[in-house]
């Protein structure tokens, strides 16, 4: 009971960081040394979608992928239709989110070298449970921020890998959001994003390395069945 329970604290731990006030973390904490090249935030460029808004600069073709899923995710949330179908709502936030998080990359790297030691049963059984617990957990950060704005900060683009700074501001909190993106074809696809500078992959990989020491993989399985039901 008491391993049960200590599992359960240790799986929420990213969805209390999602929503909980910003936690007192020094400035250098959570934001980087100026970057010369760095784009600045324009104030005068202000997209409304609802009681919803966005901020940013001019976006590359990195952040315009990213944006466009924000404002497609902000205009769901947003829509008092569905606000009144929760079903509804939650089917089409899935649907927007899965176009833009590559899933099967995070699963892998979470997994770490576990993952090559799994069947292509296990990995599609891992992917399809993990892909369950992190939409909850980013579908409900959205919904409780309702009435806010999205903050485009900054943008670092390196080849087929972009680090795009984000906050999502609410009148009583603040949260960081930094995605780390990869290009796929014509797409730029997000492999891992950090929360107050607690990056999703590496807090998933330390929970499930653990689970599977102690238990086992089925154990893990068993586990996020249990969390996504």
């Amino acid at each position: 009971m008491r391993s049960n329970r200590k599992f359960y604290l240790m799986s929420v731990v990213f969805s209390i960081l999602l929503i909980a006030p910003p936690l007192a973390l020094s400035k250098n904490a959570i934001t980087s040394k100026a970057d010369p090249s760095q784009k600045k935030i324009s104030k005068s460029e202000t997209i409304k979608v609802a009681a919803v808004g966005t901020t940013g600069f001019g976006f590359s073709e990195a952040a315009t992928d990213l944006k466009m899923t924000v404002d497609q995710v902000l205009e769901i949330v947003t829509d008092e239709n569905m606000k009144k179908d929760v079903q509804s709502r939650r089917l089409a936030l899935r649907k927007v989110i899965g176009q833009r998080f590559d899933f099967r990359q995070m699963a892998m790297h979470t997994l770490d070298n576990v993952w090559s030691r799994r069947s292509r049963k296990e990995q599609t059984q891992f992917t399809h449970l993990f892909k369950k617990l992190l939409e909850k957990s980013y579908m409900h950060m959205i919904e409780n921020f309702q009435g806010g704005q999205v903050h485009f900060l900054s943008e670092r683009v390196k080849g087929d890998y972009a680090f795009i700074k984000t906050n999502i501001v609410s009148t009583d909190r603040t949260i960081a959001i930094y995605y780390k993106l990869k290009r796929v074809g014509k797409e730029w696809r997000v492999y891992d994003f950090l929360v107050q500078g607690v990056s999703m992959v590496r807090n998933y990989r330390f929970q499930f390395t653990k689970v599977i020491r102690q238990e086992s993989f089925k154990g893990l399985l068993k586990r996020l069945e249990e969390q996504t039901a």
